[in-house]
């Protein structure tokens, strides 16, 4: 099926909204699967570790793949996996089943995240293209503030399983809607080089104003996840709080985190991009220290468990965006390759965030804070070193071999 008409930008935000809406609608039930499936915390943390790192490996494999087999049959490929992934996870008998239902789910849903921008590529113009991703980002971000809230009530008042019950049907809408209504929008297809490809990211991290821009995003990503993994622990165990505490409480952060991202976009032209970047993490730095000192030494409620959270996501809100915009400045013919290699790096630094959280005892916030503040600091420490390899070299530059690769990274 090919068409010339432009797909529905409402299509292409559903078709994104199906991961966020997958990943952090099962977050709040997470210690009540511990009850469930009579296991210990750190292995049902794999349901949200192991999503994690199938988004991230998605990430790598999807945009090459559709460059060269095109973008319809690689989404409805991807859709069917989820499809799959979610029956698998509604039918589970073990948590092992379970997790295994969740690793499909992520590496099929990780489709619509990646084809969705190639897609607005490939049909719009600038002005209009701008419109479209503003209007998928926008998804990307109510997505994730909806869905804890409504994952915690149905596990209330129905059963965890009701969760993949309505993913599953808000899945399978998706898949219909994506048969019927999207055509294929690649008509130059390309060869897949591994070679180059590979080229373009050995020329990437030999840069070391990317690498610690990288650094940045990825532990910026880490110290969320790493939150959102262990605050449902915490507050079933040591506050004894039900899932729709969590459902709730989360959507604090979630708007200060919008709020950075207003921020972003009204100064980042004003006052730059590397000054954004900077007084975000200083932000998240203050954040860090708070809930450090509220959290850690102070009473332990739910207020002091989420406020400074709150106020550390005006800082990621602000730097995402901007370190983002700073590294794939450092050689715009690498852009592409540099924005997938980045979402794979964050994905796989949240993935070992949250594992590594799953570990620690949650009868105390001590871990959580200690985690959290950890990853904020080297985000710090990362914005600091990759704001230096700027100012000495003037502008990032990459090494030489990048101009052998940027051939490779424009057909991707």
């Amino acid at each position: 099926m090919t068409s010339r008409r432009p797909p529905s930008l409402a299509l292409l935000s559903a078709v994104t909204a199906l991961a966020f809406c997958s990943l952090h609608m099962v977050v709040p039930v997470l210690p009540l699967l511990a009850v469930v499936f009579d296991d210990s915390a750190a292995r049902v943390q794999l349901v949200l570790s192991l999503y994690l790192a199938g988004i991230a490996a998605g990430q790598l494999v999807y945009g090459p793949a559709s460059d060269r087999f095109g973008r319809r049959p690689v989404l409805i490929a991807g859709l069917a996996m989820f499809l799959a992934g979610t029956v698998l996870c509604a039918l589970a008998w073990s948590l092992a089943a379970l997790i295994a239902g969740r690793v499909l789910q992520a590496l099929g849903a990780c489709a619509g995240i990646v084809l969705s921008r190639a897609i607005i590529r490939d049909v719009y113009d600038r002005e209009a293209a701008a419109r479209g991703l503003a209007l998928v980002m926008m998804v990307m971000t109510l997505a994730p503030a909806v869905s804890p809230t409504l994952g915690a009530y149905l596990a209330v008042w129905v059963d965890w399983r009701a969760i993949f019950l309505l993913l599953g049907a808000l899945g399978a809408a998706v898949f219909l809607a994506v048969v019927l209504r999207l055509g294929e929008t690649n008509h130059h297809r390309v060869r897949l080089n591994v070679a180059g490809m590979a080229g373009a990211y050995d020329a990437l991290f030999r840069s070391p104003a990317f690498v610690a821009f990288t650094v940045c995003s990825a532990c910026t990503s880490a110290s969320w996840f790493t939150f959102i993994a262990a605050a449902p622990h915490v507050l079933s165990y040591a506050l004894h709080q039900p899932p729709s505490t969590y459902g709730l409480m989360i959507l604090l952060p979630m708007a200060t985190y919008m709020t950075g991202n207003a921020v972003a976009a009204r100064f980042a032209q004003r006052i730059g991009s590397l000054r954004l970047l900077l007084a975000g993490r200083i932000i998240a730095f203050a954040g860090a220290l708070c809930l450090a000192f509220w959290g850690g030494f102070g009473a332990l409620s739910v207020w002091a468990l989420f406020v400074p959270i709150a106020l550390a996501e005006i800082g990621d809100g602000m730097t995402q965006p901007a370190v983002m915009a700073a590294a794939l400045s450092i050689e715009p013919r690498l852009a592409g390759t540099a924005a997938g290699l980045m979402g794979f790096l964050q994905m796989t630094a949240a993935a070992l965030g949250s594992f590594v959280v799953a570990l620690l005892p949650y009868d105390n916030p001590l871990g959580l804070i200690a985690a959290f503040g950890g990853f904020v600091g080297m985000s710090l420490a990362g914005a600091l070193v990759a704001v230096g390899c700027v100012a000495r070299a003037g502008r990032p530059v990459l090494p030489a071999a990048a101009a052998t690769a940027a051939p490779a990274a424009e057909g991707n």
